[in-house]
C-alpha cells in the first residue's frame, strides 16, 4: 500500500472525495462559487496533505479527523476566496451551528466512506497478488526453486539418557523366580 502509484491513487481518492464534498456544502449553506484556479489549488492542497498521510493503510480512527482537518481548511479556503466582504461575513455568521455539524456529519460520512475503500482496495491488492502467484506456479513461469539433497545420517549408538532423567528412570521389576 505504500508503494507510490497506490499513494498516488489513494491520495486522488481522498482529494476527489474531500474537495467536491466540501465545495458542495459551501455552495449549499449559501456562499460565492469558487473560481477554477481556487478550486484547483483546493484539489492540490488536499492532495499534498493527504500523499503525505498516505504512508500506510488507515482506519476510520486515523481518517475522521483527517477529513475534520480537510473540512475546516477547505471551508476557510473557499471562504477567504469570497470576492464580496459583505457575502463572506453572512456566509459565516449566517449558517452557525447548523453549518458546522453538515461539515462534520460530511467529514464523517467521508471517513467511512474512505476507511471502507482503504480495506477494499487492500483485499484487492491482496487477491491479485495471490493470483499473479497461483498464475505463475501453475504455468510453471517462475523461477525453478533450488533442491538440495538431504543427508540422512544413520545411527549407531543409542541415545543415553541425560543424567538427571537417569536417576528418574527405574530400571527394577519384579524378580525372576516371580514368574
Amino acid at each position: 500500500m505504500s508503494w507510490i502509484p497506490f499513494r498516488l491513487l489513494r491520495a486522488a481518492v481522498f482529494a476527489a472525495v474531500a474537495g467536491p464534498a466540501s465545495l458542495l456544502l459551501h455552495l449549499w449553506s449559501g456562499g460565492h462559487t469558487p473560481g477554477l484556479l481556487q478550486a484547483a489549488g483546493a484539489f492540490a492542497l488536499v492532495f499534498a496533505a493527504a500523499y503525505a498521510a498516505g504512508g500506510r493503510q488507515r482506519g476510520f480512527l486515523v481518517l475522521a479527523p483527517l477529513c475534520l482537518a480537510a473540512q475546516w481548511g477547505l471551508h476557510e479556503l473557499f471562504q477567504a476566496g469570497a470576492v464580496d466582504a459583505g457575502a463572506a461575513t453572512a456566509h459565516a455568521h449566517g449558517a452557525g451551528v447548523s453549518m458546522w455539524l453538515v461539515h462534520v456529519a460530511a467529514a464523517l460520512a467521508q471517513a467511512s466512506w474512505l476507511a471502507r475503500g482503504e480495506s477494499a482496495f487492500a483485499a484487492l491488492l491482496d487477491l491479485l497478488a495471490l493470483w499473479f502467484a497461483r498464475l505463475v506456479r501453475i504455468t510453471g513461469l517462475g523461477a525453478p526453486a533450488p533442491v538440495r539433497q538431504r543427508r540422512f545420517l544413520t545411527r549407531t549408538r543409542v541415545p543415553r539418557p541425560a543424567p538427571v532423567a537417569s536417576a528418574a528412570i527405574s530400571r527394577r521389576g519384579p524378580p525372576r523366580f516371580a514368574f
